[in-house]
């Protein structure tokens, strides 16, 4: 919806289209008809789409066999394609398990800061603006139901599932305050330290004996 709004012609593919709306958005991007593919997992394996030359995670996968089947989507058939990740900080440790698993180094790519300061507000607005429309069109409800008709079919039970990612999600915010509070710690000794190493050394005080005069007995 974002980039259409920015003349991006583009076609979707997710869990909450129907088997034949999938066929025909896929059927409309293999032949060149939208030359962008905005897709779920759904999209990550399974399908011969032979001719995508770049993929866009636009999260970092939690698992790395998600990854490679993401990115699978390129370079198939011996031709070369391009992967691009979208990183936070707390994803560190996600693409350094990607890392392991594929043995290669990612490598960063990098963007002009300038160009992506002076955009960042009209994206933002559109943002809102999309996000106002489905939360009318009751997008997110949809998207729940859909859920939990997948756990069931799935054998799993979606009050139980709900809760077990409620539980995890505790876990690792309660993990990212705890690692926060370090790094900060460290970073304050660090300062510290530096702190002291700057400064010149203090003068001791001259130490200085009173004594009083002693009168004998008269």
């Amino acid at each position: 919806m974002m980039l259409r709004k920015f003349s991006f012609p583009t076609v979707a593919l997710h869990s909450m289209m129907k088997q034949k709306e999938r066929f025909a958005a896929l059927a409309k991007f293999k032949s060149s008809i939208y030359r962008i593919l905005i897709a779920t997992d759904v999209a990550s394996r399974g399908l011969d789409i032979p001719t995508v030359q770049v993929v866009i995670n636009h999260n970092t996968p939690g698992l790395p066999k998600i990854y490679i089947h993401r990115v699978g989507r390129t370079a198939r058939a011996g031709r070369q394609g391009q992967a691009i990740t979208l990183v936070t900080q707390y994803d560190i440790h996600l693409v350094h398990a990607i890392e392991e698993q594929i043995k290669k180094k990612l490598e960063e790519y990098s963007v002009e800061e300038a160009e992506v300061l002076q955009i960042l507000t009209q994206v933002n607005v559109v943002r809102r603006e999309c996000e106002i429309k489905l939360e009318a069109a009751n997008f997110d409800e949809k998207k729940e139901i859909n859920k939990r008709k997948q756990l069931i079919l799935e054998g799993k039970d979606p009050d139980l599932e709900a809760k077990r990612k409620a539980e995890l999600a505790k876990i690792k915010q309660k993990n990212r305050r705890f690692k926060e509070q370090v790094e900060h710690t460290l970073q304050r000794q660090k300062a510290n330290r530096a702190g002291q190493r700057g400064r010149p050394p203090r003068a001791r005080p001259e130490a200085h004996s009173a004594s009083a005069p002693i009168q004998g007995p008269a």
